[in-house]
């Protein structure tokens, strides 16, 4: 059994993976650094059987067909590439696969070990004189060596999108700044729908919202009279201060809702305040988080109301 295996959440969000694909993608990703390459008429293929799938992921599913039901998903999310031979299901990566080990600049957050040496070779970071434990940590150091997979210093790394050319300050409430101050952080594209005067009113709240609108559906939202209008509501209702950040920050939230409405800016306007108390405390709420606290809810009343059932004597029938 595999003892730990690290998920991507923002990719496996990314592309509409579910718990139980994103966990086997996570160590499919793997598998090619010790499972056994198959030399096709296709190509490289690696060996990965159904039954080893179930034994490495026992809380993934104990059923065999399942598992081939999950890696045929992943296939289908051009994640990966099946094959077979007589004996055993074969697989490989795609380019597109090759994502979920990336951080935003295209850069490996974990890179990877070299081929057949990985396993065996100790790590720069690992403590080789287990006699100096107890001292204190270089500065820069892990706080916690052995959970390789958690920064301590940033919990939020790569959870959001980012379209800063400069970090924002450590006191800002989590979110995304393209416009501040008086000047642009990075440039503004001049096909850019919209409002052209920096001094505008609505300048700095829309060009947030286009930019990271464009950095989602590759395409700039629609301006109009209309457009023009909500926007300004937006600001007065949030402020100027602080209209433009969360903008940005509804682009990034992942609802079934506001993706079929592709993120339209009457959706923020409408919940306004709502998304402002979300970007504020970094913290998404979407239809499947409020079931969860509603159905979490009951059954705390549930118990309560047996709790005191009890402490009264029960409810009496008619045999007692």
């Amino acid at each position: 059994m595999q003892f730990t295996v690290t998920i991507n959440q923002v990719k496996a969000l990314e592309w509409g993976l579910n718990a139980q694909q994103a966990l086997l993608f996570a160590f499919v990703y793997g598998c090619p650094s010790w499972t056994k390459a198959v030399k096709t008429d296709d190509g490289i293929y690696f060996a990965l059987s159904k039954a080893k799938i179930v034994e490495e992921l026992p809380l993934l599913t104990d059923r065999p067909d399942t598992a081939y039901r999950l890696l045929k998903a992943l296939d289908a999310a051009g994640l990966i590439e099946l094959s077979s031979n007589a004996n055993i299901t074969l697989f490989r990566l795609t380019a597109k696969a090759a994502e979920w080990n990336q951080k935003v600049d295209g850069s490996e957050k974990y890179p990877t070990p070299p081929e057949n040496k990985g396993r065996k070779k100790i790590r720069s970071t690992s403590e080789k004189s287990p006699s100096k434990v107890g001292k204190k940590s270089e500065q820069g150091s892990e706080k916690s060596p052995t959970n390789q997979d958690t920064n301590n210093q940033d919990t939020n790394q790569g959870t959001s999108q980012d379209l800063q050319a400069a970090p924002a300050a450590p006191s800002q409430p989590a979110g995304l700044v393209l416009v501040s101050s008086d000047k642009p952080r990075c440039e503004i594209p001049a096909d850019m729908p919209g409002p052209k005067d920096q001094s505008c009113k609505t300048f700095k709240a829309w060009a947030n919202y286009a930019m990271a609108y464009r950095k989602r559906y590759d395409a700039w939202p629609v301006w109009n009279a209309k457009v023009a209008g909500q926007v300004g509501q937006l600001v007065d209702r949030l402020g100027a201060g602080v209209a433009h950040h969360v903008a940005a920050y509804f682009l990034s939230i992942n609802d079934s809702r506001l993706i079929n409405g592709c993120h339209g800016i009457g959706d923020l306007l409408a919940k306004a305040e709502a998304y402002h108390t979300q970007w504020a405390t970094n913290r998404q709420m979407n239809a499947t988080t409020a079931r969860q606290m509603e159905n979490t809810q009951a059954n705390v009343n549930a118990a309560q109301q047996a709790a005191d059932n009890i402490r009264s004597g029960g409810a009496r029938n008619a045999f007692l």
